[in-house]
């Protein structure tokens, strides 16, 4: 189902490894594909690079935003049901991981999201860290040698760096990020909303 092409009839994720409420949102957006047949394509971006790129403050320089968003984040886990401790080192930059993920396969890129995930926001490792990346990739059966190529490769810088341009030009304020038939749908809790206009558009 996941896909990193691009059509009108597909549902385009633009995720963040860095950001918790793309981790809330993973397994359901999947989930929702699933459910109504339709192609995924998962976008990696940078969640601070798109901020910067159109103007916006992070949410997390403001006293009163970061004290609610602490408040909510483990909040929003335990209504998404997924398992949550949260990082002391907020914000970061996941570049390593995305560009180890862009260089990965198709076949497995769904199972190493997971694993750099929960390595973020429940065991409390260090996904900026190259040997905690290839300890994730080998787990898969990835080569440190390969583990480590694809963390530098200039392919994959320029996949991030695209899937970086096309969230801002579709107008994204943030991660998570969906489009669905040229409609954005901005953060976790808008796929209850994404889903009622799966379920309009698909009947």
């Amino acid at each position: 189902m996941a896909s990193s092409g691009s059509d009108r009839d597909a549902l385009t994720f633009f995720f963040d490894f860095a950001s918790p409420y793309a981790y809330f949102a993973f397994d359901r957006v999947i989930a929702l594909a699933e459910e109504h047949a339709v192609p995924l394509h998962l976008r990696p971006a940078l969640v601070w690079a798109i901020l910067k790129e159109q103007g916006i403050p992070p949410p997390l320089d403001s006293p009163a935003r970061d004290a609610y968003f602490r408040a909510d984040m483990p909040r929003s886990a335990a209504f998404h049901g997924v398992a949550y401790n949260h990082p002391p080192d907020m914000p970061i930059s996941a570049h390593l991981a995305a560009q180890l993920w862009l260089g990965h396969p198709e076949a497995v890129r769904i199972d190493l999201a997971r694993r750099i995930f929960r390595a973020r926001f429940v065991d409390g490792r260090d996904i900026r860290d190259r040997n905690t990346l290839v300890a994730l990739s080998g787990a898969l059966g990835t080569s440190q040698a390969d583990a480590l190529s694809f963390m530098d490769a200039d392919t994959n810088r320029a996949d991030l760096a695209r899937g970086v341009a096309d969230a801002v030009a579709a107008g994204a304020p943030g991660i998570p990020f969906l489009i669905w038939r040229g409609e954005g749908f901005f953060g976790a809790d808008r796929l209850p909303q994404l889903r009622w206009r799966l379920e309009h558009t698909l009947t």
